[in-house]
């Protein structure tokens, strides 16, 4: 299992590191992480971000999902993925 720390708001973020189909690695990020970048509503002008580097934080993220599905064993999280992206 591939994973990769991101910190931010003093918090530590576990996310988990999938192989795409082309070979590229893709980053999975918990809803946790998402609520702490977007706490605003999407309807607020810098759409919802909480800093410039909370927005560029969520552009390195390709996918973001429960906890529980981040624990799942590699085939079982990507089996997990595809349910919401075929590629």
């Amino acid at each position: 299992m591939k994973t990769n720390e991101i910190q931010f708001g003093g918090k530590s973020y576990v996310c988990r590191i999938v192989e795409a189909n082309d070979g590229e690695e893709l980053l999975i990020a918990p809803t946790t992480l998402l609520d702490a970048l977007q706490p605003g509503s999407c309807n607020d002008e810098n759409e919802g971000f909480a800093s410039k580097e909370a927005e560029s934080i969520y552009d390195e993220v390709f996918f973001f999902t429960d906890e529980r599905i981040l624990q799942l064993p590699e085939n079982e999280l990507v089996a997990e993925l595809k349910k919401d992206n075929s590629d």
